[in-house]
């Protein structure tokens, strides 16, 4: 028996999970924007810091040259990380959003109440993936 891997945060997953007549959008769009940060990481190198330097003025000098880059090269990390984050908290609130309009949704009238609580509950294990993965960049 083969085991089937599903990435639960992207567009396609939910699309498979929102019931036809339910007309929100923003879990749709949350996702999507995340799509291409998925999967994204930041590579810190162990030597990107450089050890201390003796005592001497042109090895300061090294130094500090050394460590403005490592600096600019943290804040462009940073940036990616938390780009990642936003992300990730948007396709959190939309797919709580999408959870409690759907379980309201599924007590109306002409609507198959197990397939509003099924969509639901999908959004609602969306939203604590994409917590679990938030919990990887903050």
């Amino acid at each position: 028996m083969a085991a089937t891997v599903v990435n639960a945060l992207s567009a396609s997953h939910w699309a498979g999970h929102k019931p036809a007549g339910y007309k929100g959008q923003d879990l749709d769009k949350a996702l999507k924007a995340y799509e291409p940060l998925a999967g994204k990481t930041i590579t810190i190198p162990s030597n990107l810091i450089p050890s201390a330097p003796k005592a001497k003025v042109g090895e300061v000098d090294t130094c500090i040259s050394k460590l403005k880059h490592a600096v600019t090269e943290l804040e462009k990390g940073k940036v990616l990380l938390s780009q990642i984050a936003t992300a990730l908290k948007a396709v959190q609130s939309a797919a709580l959003k999408a959870s409690t309009d759907l379980n309201k949704l599924s007590k109306g009238k002409d609507v198959d109440e197990s397939e509003y609580k099924n969509a639901a509950i999908s959004a609602s294990s969306i939203a604590g993936i994409a917590a679990d993965r938030l919990g990887d960049y903050l």
